[in-house]
C-alpha cells in the first residue's frame, strides 16, 4: 500500500521558497484570496485547484482530498 502525504499549502509554498504575493500572482489571485486559501478561511474555487496542483508540482489528492 502506498504512503499518501497530504501537503498544506503553506509547505508547499515554502519548498518553492516563494512569498504569498509571488505564489498569488503566479495563480492569478489576489494576495487576500491565496493568504484565506493557506489559512483554511476559504476554499481553494475549483477552477483553480489544478492551477494550484500544476505550479506546485503535486497531485490534486496530495493537497486537497483526506
Amino acid at each position: 500500500m502506498d504512503d499518501v502525504r497530504q501537503y498544506t499549502l503553506k509547505e508547499l509554498r515554502a519548498r518553492k521558497d516563494e512569498t504569498q504575493e509571488e505564489t498569488a500572482k503566479a495563480l492569478g489571485v489576489s494576495t487576500q484570496t491565496y493568504n484565506a486559501w493557506e489559512k483554511n478561511i476559504s476554499n481553494v474555487a475549483v477552477s483553480k485547484v489544478l492551477a494550484v496542483a500544476r505550479h506546485f508540482g503535486v497531485k490534486i489528492s496530495d493537497i486537497f482530498l483526506p
